[in-house]
């Protein structure tokens, strides 16, 4: 009797563990669908990288290598599973002086503490090349969030440095062209102020000359006979030897130094100027006014001005051109 009342239980319990094995099946076939799915992404991805140009890696948060792309082989000569089994990427490959930045750098990012994202370094390969490479990070989580560690790539930027400083070195070349420029043209200029200034010491000592010179004469018509002798003696010494005159080859040259080709470019473009019209091109040139070209040249300004007038029939510049705007650019 206690048999045949169990029966209709022990029927329910198969039919509860049927069903129960029933769900199990299904979770289980959705779960090898989600794992085949899964390992299919992770083969994909890592396929991926495996043919990335540039070189991938991934450390997990104790700092070790989880992965490392094949393309490593190219940058450093090295085989992923070589640098896999290394001691430290560190001690395997970093330029010695650059190893306590990248430390730092690596050691922070994989503590989540590194602000700035990539940098620069030098590495040793393989064969004992130096190269130039960047490495960039960042992290890697889960679908939960969970943090899985960082993923670094590094890319050979040695082309790109060895550019830079090319241009670096360009850029101080100009600079000290530049500056060599500036130093030239401070020189010239001073030498222009010293020769201007020569001249125009020379034009008032020869204008005070000659007004000595006549001041003496009319004294002379006045004084006696005795007296008139004496002035006429320092007379003759004045007109003989004060005035002071000009070696023009000495003006000439460095007048060319201060303005270079000036006096060729003015003998080919005017031909029949004599060398009176010369020197007074060359004094306008440096910016003399009449009366002081009239001290040069022992002659009254009045002199002078007539003087330039035919210089402009002769050079054919017309009246609406100043002569010296035309003389300060050729």
């Amino acid at each position: 009797m206690d048999n045949a009342e169990n029966i209709p239980n022990l029927k329910e319990r198969i039919r509860e563990l049927e069903k129960r094995v029933s769900d199990l099946k299904f979770d289980l076939k959705e779960i090898k669908s989600i794992h085949s799915e899964e390992s299919n992404k992770l083969d994909f991805y890592k396929l991926i990288a495996d043919y990335a140009y540039s070189w991938e890696l991934w450390f997990s948060p104790a700092g070790n290598i989880h992965y490392c792309s094949p393309s490593c082989f190219d940058l450093t000569g090295f085989t992923s599973n070589q640098i896999m089994a290394a001691e430290g990427l560190s001690e395997l490959l970093v330029y010695e002086p650059d190893k306590p930045k990248f430390m730092e750098f690596l050691e922070q990012s994989i503590r989540q503490a590194q602000m700035n994202q990539s940098l620069d370094f030098r590495m040793l390969t393989r064969t004992k090349q130096l190269r130039w490479c960047m490495i960039n990070v960042r992290g890697v989580y889960d679908r939960k969030g969970k943090y899985l560690g960082i993923r670094a790539s590094i890319q050979d930027i040695s082309r790109l440095k060895r550019a830079m400083g090319q241009i670096q070195e360009m850029g101080a070349m100009k600079e000290a062209e530049d500056r060599n420029r500036q130093r030239l043209q401070s020189q010239l200029n001073a030498k222009d102020r010293d020769l201007v200034s020569f001249l125009l010491q020379l034009s008032h000592k020869n204008e005070l000359i000659s007004t000595l010179a006549n001041r003496l004469k009319d004294i002379e018509t006045d004084q006696p006979e005795k007296c008139r002798k004496q002035l006429n003696h320092l007379l003759e010494v004045l007109e003989n030897n004060s005035r002071s005159q000009i070696e023009w080859p000495l003006i000439e040259s460095q007048l060319d130094q201060i303005y270079p080709g000036f006096m060729n470019r003015l003998q080919m473009k005017h031909p029949t100027l004599t060398i009176r019209d010369k020197k007074l091109c060359a004094y306008l040139k440096l910016g003399l006014s009449s009366k002081e070209i009239s001290g040069l040249q022992n002659i009254t300004s009045k002199s002078v001005e007539i003087s330039r007038i035919r210089l402009r029939k002769k050079m054919k510049i017309t009246g609406k051109i100043r002569l010296t705007d035309y003389l300060a650019q050729l």
